[in-house]
Formats: structure tokens, sequence, C-alpha cells
């Protein structure tokens, strides 16, 4: 009884401090709910969308911009309005604005606002994604290409480093100070961003600005860079063409002295007709003695027409296939185009993984149908398939010649024909057929050297791959388009062949 007597109380007690606890906390929770509930927010950033009433009013401003966001300038005002944010949006839509406008909707289909319209084919044909991009014109916050980089006293004139005798203290307080005179000089000199003008339909538009229009999803305006992006694609295209140019100079193997070309009539793809009693080839057997045509020869055995029969590649034709890539890599051409994709950095340094790429690419086998491993670059291109009955690749002179010798080619006319000076050979569009099946449109090189085609081709499988490769013979310019096989996790050439 006397233990209970003293418990009572100081269970009274205990139960006092906690109901006095939980009522002053009920009070607080309901006045921070009062206020939130009665805040107004005013912003004057020109993004802002309006008054919100939110909860968490922090949640409800916006940071200021200092660069113009996707939007259409007003050319009075400089004031940038936002696109319909309310437009029907589709799964994975992603805008991001940090370096470009970057949009991409739904899977599989991506819209990246960029220089160019890039359309990625698969082995089938089938398009993968359009792409299309456009940068911003003006970034302030864009980073220095200093940012991340130790500083050094070298590198940085701006930051001082103690003499004998001075204190840190000193350097500290003189580079403070010559930092906040360093920011506001670069405040005083920071340009003001206006969008530029011309006259269209006596209307004063920007003209650095598209309209980017997308039924069923955003629509705006895209500001476009006042130095064009398409600016290092045009680089790049002549920069292939003085490589082209560059290779067929080097080109000492080149055979188009001994080769007779007889085009005679020209025709469709199309035509029924033939237009072409003659065969399209003669060449002289001096062209034989060259070592990478001799080679290249000794593979046309190699291989079956059909491309649904499994092959088997034997030691010997695997001898073959390496004599011929080292008689291909002891040329200037193709000594040159490493060299060449060793600085655009397409390979490693290494001559054994730049033989071991070729390899992969020209002569792995692989299956276009049916399970059945019968196909490679090589032969499609160098030599010929048929597959359900059309005739695909056949895209070389020696082979096309060795076919009409034997009488399965028939040349039935020319579309198109590009000549290169000084008797170097052509580049020839076409209407043939091949064991009686037709093939309507085809295109090869003539007199030209197998190391020049290896290198033209690798190159824009390796730099341009399943898009345009711009490229130029004596100032003549041409194309060559390559296409992308994808099998067991290793990309090969699909096909490759030029275009005029």
């Amino acid at each position: 009884m006397s233990t209970l007597r003293y418990c009572v109380p100081l269970i009274v007690v205990a139960l006092l401090i906690v109901g006095e606890f939980l009522c002053i906390h009920a009070a607080t929770q309901s006045n921070v709910w009062n206020n939130r509930q009665n805040s107004t927010i005013v912003n004057t950033n020109p993004l802002w969308q309006g008054p919100s009433t939110t909860p968490w009013p922090e949640l409800a401003v916006r940071k200021p911009y200092n660069r113009p966001a996707s939007g259409t300038v007003s050319s009075s005002t400089n004031q940038v309005s936002v696109p319909n944010q309310n437009a029907p949006t589709n799964q994975n839509k992603n805008v991001n604005t940090n370096a470009g406008a970057n949009l991409s909707y739904g899977p599989g289909t991506g819209a990246n606002v960029g220089q160019n319209l890039n359309t990625k084919a698969k082995s089938s044909g089938n398009i993968d994604g359009i792409a299309l991009s456009y940068g911003l014109s003006y970034n302030r916050n864009s980073p220095s290409p200093n940012q991340g980089k130790p500083i050094s006293p070298s590198s940085s004139p701006n930051v001082n480093t103690p003499k004998l005798g001075q204190s840190y203290s000193n350097v500290i307080r003189q580079n403070s100070n010559d930092q906040s005179n360093s920011k506001a000089s670069q405040n005083s000199r920071m340009p003001t961003v206006k969008p530029l003008m011309q006259k269209v339909n006596s209307q004063s538009v920007p003209i650095n600005t598209i309209n980017v229009q997308q039924p069923g999803k955003i629509t705006g305006t895209v500001l476009q860079p006042t130095t064009p992006a398409s600016t290092s694609t045009v680089d790049e295209d002549e920069e292939l063409r003085q490589f082209s140019e560059t290779l067929l100079r080097k080109d000492a193997n080149n055979a188009g002295k001994y080769v007779t070309i007889n085009y005679q009539g020209k025709t469709t793809s199309r035509s029924t007709n033939d237009e072409a009693a003659l065969p399209l080839l003669t060449i002289q057997k001096e062209a034989y003695n060259i070592p990478s045509i001799s080679n290249l020869i000794q593979l046309h055995n190699n291989y079956i027409l059909e491309a649904n029969v499994n092959e088997h590649v034997s030691v010997q034709e695997k001898m073959e296939e390496n004599a011929l890539l080292d008689s291909l890599l002891s040329t200037p051409v193709m000594q040159y185009t490493r060299n060449f994709l060793i600085q655009k950095g397409a390979i490693p340094k290494d001559p054994k993984l730049f033989k071991d790429k070729l390899k992969e690419i020209w002569f792995n086998m692989y299956s276009r149908g049916q399970g059945k491993i019968g196909s490679s670059g090589f032969e499609h291109i160098f030599l010929a398939e048929i597959k359900n009955q059309d005739v695909t690749g056949l895209h070389n002179w020696l082979y096309f010649h060795d076919a009409e010798a034997k009488n399965s080619v028939n040349y039935l006319g020319y579309m198109k024909k590009l000549e290169l000076d000084n008797n170097k050979g052509a580049i020839l569009k076409f209407h043939m057929n091949l064991n009686g099946i037709d093939k309507p449109v085809s295109s090869m090189f003539i007199g030209t050297s197998p190391e020049l085609e290896i290198a033209l081709y690798s190159t824009c499988f390796l730099l341009r791959p399943d898009k345009v490769c711009p490229l130029r013979f004596d100032g003549k310019r041409f194309i060559i388009r390559t296409y992308t096989f994808r099998y067991r996790g290793k990309n090969m050439i699909g096909s490759a062949f030029p275009e005029i």
C-alpha cells in the first residue's frame, strides 16, 4: 500500500505532461497547415505559369534561366513563350534543355533536336529511329574548357603564388580581390542575346528559329545556333572526300590502263531489252600480275553461290584469305587508310588488331536466313549471291569479268557512268542478269585495285555505317553506302557499293 501511494501521483503527473505535449503539437500543425493553404507565390520569371496555392510553396518557385529555353523568342520583349505543356505526351517522354533540346517520344523512336536527319537501318532495311538535332544558340553557363582540371601557376595566370618572405594570407587576399575584379569585368563584357531578324513577306522574323510541329506531340519553336551545328559534319564530309582523293593518287596497283570498257547502249532498271550485244569488259593479262589482284582471284572458287547453303571454310581457304589481307596491308593505300582510321579513333594503333578487324568485318561467316551460315561481306560484295531467286551483291569488276567469260553474266546496258582521269577506270551503274536471274540495278568500280575498294568500304563502314559516305575522285563526287549485318554480337559488313 505504501508503494502504491507513492506511484499514483507519479503516474498522474506523467499523463498530464504527455497530454500537454500532444495539445501543443496539434496546435502547431494546425497553424502550419493554415499558413500553407493561404500561401500565394508571385514570380517575375518569364517561364512562370502564374500564382500557386500548393501546400509546398517552395516547390512552385522556378530558378531563373540565364539563357533562352525552348520556345518562341519575341522580337520586342525578348521573352520566351513556352510551347503548349498540355499537349498529349507519349511514354518515355524526356525533355532536356541542358545543352540543347533533346526530345524523345516512346520506345524505339527518338527525336534529338540536332544538325541533320539521321536514319539507322537494320540488316532488314527497316528504320530503327529518327533523330533531329539543333543546339542552343547561346549558353552563358557552359563549363570552362579547364573545368575539372587541376589549376597550376603555369596554366592559370590569375592565381598568385607565394613569393619568398610573403605570407599565404596575403596571397589569398590578393587572389580574392583579383577574382572579384575578374567577375565584374566579365559581367560588364557579357553580350546581350537578341534574335537576328530578317524581312520575310514584309514582316520581321527571327532567322535563328525553326518551327517544330509534330501532331499529337509538343509544338513550338526551337532556337537554332548562330553557327550551324552541321559545321562539324560538313568538315568531316570534306575530310572524307580529301581522303578518297589521296587514296586514288596512292593507288599504285590501279589496273585501269589494262581494262577496256565497252559501255554500249543506255538502259533503265525496268527495261526488258538487251542494249549491249557485246561483253562489258576486256582485261589484258598484265592486270593479273598485280599481287593484290592475283590473290583476290584465288578466292573466287571458295564460295557457294546460293546464300541459304551452309559453307565450311577449309584451312586452305583461310590461308588464301590471310594471303590476300597481307598483300593489301603492304600497299601504300592501306597504310594510309590505317593511319587515317587511327587518327579518327576508329581503330587502335596495333597493326595486328587492324588486320583482325578487317578479317572480322569481311570474312566472318553469318546467316542471311533459314539458319544457314553461308554468307560473308566479302562474298556478297566481291563475288555474288542468290537468295530466294534474287541476285544480291556482285559489286566487283574482276568477278564480273570472270562471270562474263563463263557466260553466267549478261550485261544489258548502263544507266550512269563516272569516268576517272588519266585512264584510271570508272564507276558504273548498270543493268544485268546472273544465271538468267535479273538484277535491275547494280554498281561497281572498274579498274581500281582491290586495296582501294577494301580501304574505301572499310573506312565508310567504320566511320559512317548505314549512312551516306561522301567521297570524290578527280574532283568528281560520289557516295558509298554500307549496311551493317549484326550476327552473334558482332557487326559485319552486310553490303557496300558505290553510288553515282
